[in-house]
């Protein structure tokens, strides 16, 4: 199964990767009979694929660890989830141009999950073709969190104040 996140935000809608998904259904890349989407206040309903709005904690959790592949935004509480779960990532960061988000902080984020090797990046459709079709050739580099290392760092200039 993939599971599709477009995370949350009330504010930024992400239709582009909804549409996209929707033109991978129609050429046949992607069944979309095996896709699930969270959509999140995106008014584009998807054709070819189940989508919701939004759910719980406990139902989100159990979504990513039944999904073979996640396509997620760059949020990085989404690709965490993901990784933690140990399931293949495909990142497809909203973008300003697209006014999909206020400034580009998404494509540097997805840039430090790929260039770790955690995740593959798409930025658009012929790319999210691409790693869809190569996705089983993909063995992400294991995802380590470092909260322990960045909450010592902040417990400690706090003490220092």
């Amino acid at each position: 199964m993939i599971f599709i996140t477009v995370g949350s935000s009330e504010e930024y809608k992400f239709p582009r990767l909804l549409q996209i998904v929707d033109e991978l259904c129609d050429e046949g890349v992607i069944a979309g009979k095996e896709v699930i989407a969270q959509i999140g206040y995106t008014d584009y309903q998807p054709r070819n694929y189940k989508a919701f709005d939004m759910t719980s904690d406990e139902k989100f959790k159990e979504l990513v660890a039944k999904a073979d592949i996640i396509i997620t935004h760059a949020g990085t509480g989404s690709v965490t989830s993901a990784l933690r779960a140990h399931r293949k990532v495909i990142i497809f960061p909203r973008q300003y141009k697209f006014k999909e988000h206020l400034d580009d902080h998404q494509l540097e984020l997805a840039a430090l999950f790929t260039d770790k090797g955690y995740t593959l990046s798409a930025m658009d459709k012929e790319e999210l073709r691409d790693r869809i079709i190569h996705i089983d050739e993909f063995q992400p580099v294991e995802f380590v969190s470092s909260n322990k290392k960045i909450n010592k760092i902040v417990i400690d200039f706090i003490e220092g104040l």
